[in-house]
């Protein structure tokens, strides 16, 4: 248990939950099961020639040789990364190359999303009782062929219905990605593994977003795509290649996972972060058209300043854990909301290349801010089932994402500009605001009585 919470505390992104560990992706953060914290305990317990009794991969995986299997489960992140957030930059191509509204087109990434959000909890419990390995790479040739169906796809229900199957492939790859990487590194070097894999999701955001912006803008929108689908083809081969047989974790029932929704405070923390998501993704999706309008940024700039969005989420994804530990969840969550509304409609008011960059900035570090200070009063309030609270809060961020890019759809569809498209923005934020304030105030209530 001391070795645990010793890789808890190596990145500032673990959070204070006994017998849990944290990685962010695309924004949530998941934890890892707690069968393989069990899991690693019972290694210790065994004999170094029973590792077929004790579920475990060679010793040498865990011990010496994980860098290089975690390293390719990190490039399939890397895909999971740029193919959640790229569509956003080439919205404007992808309309027009299928004859549609940019608003219509957005239904892509609630596609995307809607699927992930909706398929991730039962995903993992279904496949509870599957190998590892091969439902990893079953997950990654899923993800590539819908990528290169959607590359393909010559109307817009065709795309919408690959970005369907590509969710899926999202949804089952990566929080298994993560909970093997944790397997293969053990106790001692897991905080590491995790964090390469933190690593790839982060790195597909900061740089694969851009590129494949880039691509997308220079070349064609389906040439992002295969760009995409070609670095999932590579993390696949690897993964097939160097990946070693993984332990089968024990599976958490679907009626302790759903019984859980049954708290009060627990639901509405996950309405948090679906308002907080929401907020976000819905000016993010459309920041093509509104940056193009607002400031006339297009091609080069675009791509460089959705590069400067995604550092800014590093930051935040990363600086959150730390402001957390020190702040609180309520004030760190108070401020990353604040941030987001202010940005928002600051993006009203920017007209040129260098105040963009600025507001896109300190949005993208808000909006990565929110999941880690959730996720850790969402464990301190049902500690006895972390991993089942995490993934419904992973749920709500991409159930805020569907919402997002649907309303906003809506909402350009119907004629809105994009300076009252960003208010409105800023608007559900403060409504996230008023929510959060109300469960904190809720909590306060629950300490005193």
């Amino acid at each position: 248990m001391l070795t645990l919470r010793h890789a808890c505390h190596e990145t500032a992104l673990f959070n204070s939950c006994p017998g849990a560990i944290y990685t962010s992706i695309n924004g949530p953060l998941y934890q890892l099961n707690d069968p393989f914290h069990a899991w690693s305990v019972t290694t210790q317990q065994t004999t170094p020639n029973d590792s077929r009794a004790s579920g475990t991969p060679h010793s040498d995986t865990t011990n010496s040789t994980w860098g290089r299997p975690v390293a390719v489960l990190a490039l399939g992140s890397f895909a999971m990364g740029t193919d959640s957030f790229v569509l956003a930059g080439i919205l404007p191509q992808i309309a027009h190359g299928l004859k549609e509204s940019t608003s219509a087109a957005g239904q892509v990434i609630t596609a995307f999303a809607l699927t992930y959000a909706l398929a991730a909890p039962f995903l993992a419990a279904f496949t509870s009782k599957l190998p590892r390995k091969p439902l990893m790479a079953f997950a990654l040739a899923l993800f590539v062929v819908a990528n290169l169906a959607s590359a393909a796809a010559p109307t817009l229900p065709l795309l919408l219905a690959a970005r369907v199957a590509a969710g899926f492939g999202a949804a089952l790859y990566t929080p298994n990605a993560s909970a093997a990487a944790a397997a293969l590194a053990g106790p001692a070097r897991r905080g590491q593994a995790l964090a390469v894999i933190l690593g790839g999701l982060t790195v597909g955001t900061v740089f694969g977003v851009p590129a494949g912006t880039a691509i997308g803008q220079h070349v064609s929108w389906q040439a992002s795509l295969v760009f995409v689908a070609a670095v999932g083809l590579v993390a696949l081969l690897g993964l097939l290649a160097t990946l070693p047989n993984l332990p089968i974790p024990p599976a958490v029932p679907m009626s302790a996972r759903l019984g859980v929704l049954a708290r009060g405070r627990v639901l509405a923390m996950v309405g948090f972060m679906l308002l907080a998501s929401a907020s976000s993704i819905m000016v993010y999706t459309y920041i093509a058209k509104v940056l193009g309008e607002t400031a006339h940024t297009t091609g080069t700039s675009l791509a460089v300043t959705l590069l400067v969005w995604g550092i800014g989420g590093t930051v935040g994804s990363f600086g959150s854990g730390w402001l957390t530990d020190r702040w609180g969840a309520h004030r760190t969550l108070l401020l990353a909301v604040g941030l987001l509304a202010v940005t928002l409609a600051a993006l009203t008011v920017a007209t040129s290349i260098v105040p963009v960059m600025i507001v896109m900035a300190l949005n993208g570090a808000a909006g990565w801010a929110v999941a880690t200070p959730n996720n850790h009063r969402l464990t301190a309030l049902v500690p006895e089932l972390p991993s089942v609270v995490i993934s419904f809060n992973s749920s709500g961020i991409y159930l805020g994402q569907a919402v997002g890019a649907g309303l906003g759809g809506i909402l350009l569809g119907h004629g809105m500009a994009v300076r009252p498209f960003c208010i409105a923005g800023a608007v559900i934020a403060v409504v996230a605001i008023a929510l959060h304030l109300l469960i904190s105030r809720s909590a306060k209530e629950v300490r005193t009585a």
